[in-house]
């Protein structure tokens, strides 16, 4: 009978665990965007310098953050430098192109996936995975850039290579779950 009493025990508590790492939690930034995150992650400030969002699991090396900036600021510096004019459009591809280009400096022995396009919540995007030595650790990225009303965005999760399998239906469904707000609204000038 303990027995039984045990693995009961044991049971409901492994199913407690499982539900709550499937719990998502809603995000809003500056009324400006939402993004949905397992409750698993907390919300950190060192990951990024230019991230509007960070959130991490240290203990299952579990890593998101969304970098945003003025689509006009890209477009302003492909076109008025002329060695990236020669390289890049102004538009999401450019803007794809030259942050995976600045990516494979920075990795080794980086492994990039050709860009998926696609639409999330019915944004211009593109999706890409890499995979890669940082600083000595072999490290897993989803990355999925992403045209709004008058922004781009990075979201970013990553994940130390061995733990590939575990993370990355989670960070799909993260970046899957991208909304800008007030999308229908006229710019405010």
């Amino acid at each position: 009978m303990k027995k039984i009493r045990m693995s009961c025990c044991i049971l409901i508590s492994f199913l407690i665990v499982s539900c709550a790492n499937e719990e998502i939690q809603s995000i809003k930034i500056k009324g400006q965007y939402e993004i949905n995150l397992p409750k698993t992650l907390s919300k950190a400030d060192n990951l990024h310098e230019d991230a509007s969002l960070q959130y991490q699991n240290i203990f299952n090396e579990f890593y998101t953050i969304v970098i945003d900036e003025p689509i006009s600021d890209f477009n302003d510096l492909v076109t008025q430098d002329e060695y990236l004019a020669e390289s890049y459009k102004p538009n999401l591809t450019g803007y794809s192109n030259l942050l995976k280009d600045n990516l494979s400096a920075t990795i080794k022995n980086g492994k990039f996936s050709k860009f998926e396009d696609t639409k999330i919540n019915g944004m211009e995007a593109k999706l890409m995975n890499v995979t890669g030595t940082v600083d000595g650790i072999d490290v897993y990225y989803q990355f999925g850039f992403v045209k709004g009303r008058d922004r781009y965005y990075q979201i970013v999760n990553w994940t130390e290579l061995s733990r590939k399998e575990d993370h990355s239906k989670v960070m799909a469904k993260i970046i899957s779950s991208f909304k800008e707000l007030n999308r229908s609204k006229k710019k405010i000038q």
